[in-house]
């Protein structure tokens, strides 16, 4: 019997990500009330991240 990497490459992330899941769920659920408590609307995340340019000048201006 051949090891079947990309079938054992699921099976780990399914049970990573249901640990993650159980692990969150009470978490998830307590934010949510000190969310409403505070009248705090969910919103997603806003990532930014700077746009690194081509020119030597770019160094400079750190």
């Amino acid at each position: 019997m051949a090891f079947d990497g990309e079938k054992f490459g699921r099976e780990v992330v399914g049970i990573v990500k249901d640990y993650l899941r159980r692990q969150l769920e009470p978490m998830e659920a307590r934010l949510a009330i000190l969310e409403a408590q505070a009248g705090i609307e969910k919103s997603k995340p806003v990532v930014r991240i700077r746009a690194v340019g081509r020119n030597s000048n770019d160094d400079d201006a750190r």
